[in-house]
């Protein structure tokens, strides 16, 4: 199956649902934000030349005198703060709406970096939506394999290798990552796996209305996509924007920075993105128990 998605066809998360999938048990949720990263190696000012040509496009002037952080780089720095979560999996997806700045699969690496690795593969295409599709494809799968442990790696990077225009809601200004462990025995929260909607002639404020009427969450986060787009909020919602230029890991940097908060307190947490070019509307709820303990 692919789990790719062009303008018009049906989206992964439109695929008829064999029973409701469960809540995924989070067990802990990291980020990291990067600063230059490290050098091309020779090997690069050959390859993507090469294939660049072959899609009659060329590298930017200079593209290689500069640095970058590629997936492999970013996933191998932020995998040893989610132990003991990310000593197993049984599926790990990779979620990413930009090349990578590195030639080959940065998923094979983690048969190195995990003692215990299972399957891997990455979601890729699918625009603003694409981690919530990478989502889906774990619900399924816990649902229909009895998959336990479970990983969402979401990546942006910045380094550009063509000269191909790139869509306003998809430039990478900030290279990140963030993970996202699930465990059946875990207790950070109850992730809902996620709905999506089509906005087809219709406004994506008022779809989104109508899943916070139905969720009555106390925060909302918001993604690049719903930027200008949101209806009129009920007292007491806190709306929470992520940061610009991460079209992939903005609302997930968002609950993992206040995943420790929200414990605390309790929150409903409602995690919503538009992506105009599918003209989807994609919603996740969390729900987290609060501790009382601050």
């Amino acid at each position: 199956m692919m789990y790719v998605t062009t303008p018009g066809r049906r989206s992964q998360t439109d695929a008829p649902a064999l029973g409701r999938p469960a809540p995924l048990a989070l067990a802990g949720a990291v980020h990291q934000v990067f600063g230059p990263g490290g050098r091309f190696g020779n090997d690069d000012h050959i390859y993507y030349p090469d294939l660049m040509r072959a899609y009659g496009a060329t590298c930017p002037p200079g593209a290689f005198e500069g640095r970058r952080n590629s997936y492999t780089d970013m996933i191998t720095a932020v995998l040893p703060r989610l132990r003991p979560h990310a000593d197993r999996f049984d599926l790990a997806v990779l979620a990413a709406a930009t090349p990578d700045s590195q030639p080959g699969f940065p998923m094979c690496h983690l048969s190195t970096l995990v003692p215990d690795a299972g399957l891997a593969f990455a979601v890729l295409d699918q625009g603003l939506v694409t981690a919530f599709t990478a989502l889906q494809v774990l619900a399924n799968r816990a649902r229909r394999d009895a998959a336990g442990r479970l990983l969402l790696i979401a990546v942006d990077q910045t380094t550009l290798l063509h000269d191909m225009p790139v869509p306003q809601p998809l430039r990478v200004e900030h290279d990140v990552v963030v993970v996202l462990a699930f465990d059946p025995v875990a207790d950070a929260g109850r992730l809902h796996p996620p709905h999506s909607v089509s906005t087809h002639g219709r406004a994506p404020a008022a779809v989104l209305a109508e899943a916070l009427a139905e969720h009555e969450p106390q925060v909302l986060v918001t993604g690049a996509g719903l930027i200008g787009q949101l209806p009129e909020m009920s007292p007491g919602v806190l709306v929470v924007p992520a940061r610009l230029g991460q079209p992939v890991t903005g609302v997930w940097q968002e609950v993992a920075v206040r995943l420790s908060r929200w414990q605390a307190e309790g929150a409903r947490v409602l995690i919503a993105d538009h992506d105009s070019d599918q003209e989807r509307l994609a919603t996740c709820l969390l729900d987290v128990t609060g501790t009382g303990r601050t």
